[in-house]
């Protein structure tokens, strides 16, 4: 799933991006990573906006970042057990 689907205020691994051979990382993904959204790194989602559901406020590292939904949608996640 996604970040844009998960649950709230679970721990969550992040399992990278959905890249193939064709599609490289864009931008977006880029600046990803560059906040710390690594393959394997545990987040939490702490609130969605209550009207859209947008933004996400996500604790990655023990800081606090804001993702658009089209952020969010990039992220794969698992729950961990």
């Amino acid at each position: 799933m996604t970040i844009d689907l998960a649950p709230l205020n679970q721990n969550l691994v992040v399992r990278s991006f959905p890249v193939s051979e064709e599609r490289h990382l864009s931008d977006l993904e880029s600046r990803l990573m560059h906040l710390g959204f690594f393959n394997g790194e545990t987040i939490r989602i702490l609130k969605k906006a209550p009207l859209f559901q947008e933004p996400f406020l996500v604790e990655v590292r023990g800081r606090m970042v804001a993702l658009s939904k089209e952020e969010a949608a990039l992220v794969l996640v698992e729950v961990l057990a």
